[in-house]
């Protein structure tokens, strides 16, 4: 059986979703389903390829905004390409976001052949911009996708139940949850390595994500630095890029702050590994963080805003602390972690337990199987 795939991007993009695309058709490649996946070519990679999990198909965009809505160029490579795509005779097709114009193609393909169409949804509100006028368009812009798409009669499913009531918003009733997830046996794999940087005899507080306002990271930042003033035996990693980075590089100067930029996936896990707090201050529209859901299965203790499937995770206080977006929440939540080290151990067993029982790729990749199984 083949699935095909669409998604605004794709490896070597890396992102959120583009994640979840690959971790998705690795599982159903190891279940026997051959994946094909259909993306914008955001810069100038091949057009069609053999990847480990998928065969790629790159269809080709104009420069404008390409790194972010991608307008797709109807070129005699576009015309090609789908040719290609239509001659692989799919059985079902599967779209990543209603928000890229690459949702309204796999629409068009799957009604033409008549196949099944599910839509995942990865977001849990509109997309800001902190500008009135922009947001406004943003939105409008997204309300007109969702509603070309809705014509073509897919199946919606979300990556958590916050985004599927996020799809309410759309009058769209989801007909389930492929939540999620992350390889179950990662801890294995990296609970014997450690970070490159030596954090010996400190309690690690770490955050990993976009360098960005709406990610928190300045809440973080400073809030450990009224911290420093009340414990010596505190350090904090901040792992990613993006465009704050040198800024508080050159603001945020203590010695017990790391930043380390963009860490690849070994890094990233051996960071976890040497975590004690992991902290995820988002105010940003999350789906289901990943990051969540990578320190909860490395065993560290977490603190995060109630943002996307945040709480369907942390659905009690012996997994983590949910806290308001706000300085002072994130400050005692943290003070509350490091004068209790025992409850740090709990917190980390048992949110380890919780995710590994309820939050891998096999049971989400075994949920879609039912759910194309019942469409077959």
């Amino acid at each position: 059986m083949k699935i095909c795939i669409f998604t605004g991007f794709f490896l070597p993009h890396l992102g959120g979703v583009e994640r979840y695309t690959d971790k998705l058709a690795k599982e159903l490649k190891n279940k026997g389903y051959k994946v094909i996946v259909v993306c914008s070519n955001d810069n100038n990679y091949a057009d069609y390829e053999q990847l480990e999990n998928c065969f790629i198909y790159r269809l080709p965009t104009y420069n404008i905004v390409k790194s972010k809505y991608p307008i797709l160029k109807k070129t005699k490579a576009f015309k090609k390409i789908i040719k290609m795509i239509e001659e692989e005779n799919c059985d079902f097709y599967i779209c990543n976001t209603r928000f890229y114009l690459t949702s309204i193609l796999c629409g068009k393909i799957a009604k033409k052949y008549n196949k099944k169409m599910f839509v995942i949804e990865h977001g849990s509100s509109h997309f800001t911009v902190n500008n009135k006028i922009l947001d406004f368009m943003g939105a409008k812009y997204e309300h007109f996708l969702t509603n070309r798409l809705k014509k073509y009669n897919p199946q919606f499913f979300g990556v958590s139940e916050r985004c599927n009531n996020w799809l309410k918003h759309f009058k769209i009733i989801a007909s389930g949850i492929f939540y999620n997830s992350v390889d179950e046996n990662v801890y294995e794999k990296y609970e014997n390595s450690k970070y490159k940087r030596n954090l010996k005899n400190k309690i690690v507080i770490t955050y990993v994500g976009r360098i960005i306002k709406e990610k928190g990271v300045l809440l973080l930042l400073d809030s450990f630095t009224k911290l420093q003033k009340e414990y010596n035996n505190i350090t904090l990693v901040i792992a990613g890029d993006g465009p704050l980075l040198n800024e508080i590089k050159s603001k945020y100067t203590n010695k017990n702050i790391y930043f380390e930029g963009k860490l690849d996936y070994d890094d990233v896990m051996s960071l976890y590994n040497s975590t004690d707090i992991f902290v995820n201050p988002s105010m940003y529209p999350e789906g289901l963080p990943t990051s969540i859901l990578e320190a909860g299965i490395m065993k560290c203790a977490i603190i995060a805003t109630d943002r996307g499937g945040t709480k369907e995770v942390i659905n009690d206080k012996k997994y983590g602390i949910i806290i308001e977006e706000n300085e002072n929440s994130l400050y005692n939540a943290l003070k509350y972690l490091i004068d209790n080290p025992s409850k740090v151990k709990s917190m980390k067993n048992e949110i380890y337990n919780r995710v590994k029982k309820h939050f891998t790729w096999k049971i989400t990749a075994e949920n879609v199987i039912k759910e194309l199984n019942k469409n077959d």
